[in-house]
């Protein structure tokens, strides 16, 4: 059995540089330890990430655009957005033969959203 020596890293203290005053736990924060329960941000943060999502969800559904439902485990189909709602989307498939419309939540379609952005922030680095 071989035995790996941990080397100390600075990688708390660079994050925590980054984030800057944004993240409060109660308690200073011991060094090379992660805090203990909920990190609280405050409200700029907050609207700022509200904001994000409202800017995403309003590019990626449109009325005409396509997204990959997941239909089975491991497959998708793409599904065209035929209207928008404030609080639902109505889609229906490309393919002639599956059945009509349906609306679906936009709750519903946060993990696909999530997973298109993944997908095209992987392929940018590339």
């Amino acid at each position: 059995m071989k035995i790996r020596e941990i080397a100390p890293d600075n990688y708390l203290d660079q994050i925590s540089k980054k984030l800057g005053t944004t993240m409060k736990t109660g308690a200073p924060l011991p060094q090379n330890v992660l805090p203990k329960g909920p990190i609280k941000t405050n409200a700029m943060v907050k609207t700022t990430v509200g904001k994000a999502n409202t800017t995403v969800n309003k590019n990626l559904l449109k009325p005409g655009a396509s997204l990959p439902i997941p239909t089975k485990p491991g497959k998708e189909q793409d599904m065209e957005i035929v209207s928008v709602g404030p609080k639902d989307v109505k889609m229906k498939s490309l393919d002639p033969k599956a059945p009509g419309e349906f609306t679906v939540t936009k709750k519903e379609l946060d993990p696909v959203i999530s997973n298109v952005l993944q997908r095209s922030r992987g392929q940018a680095s590339r």
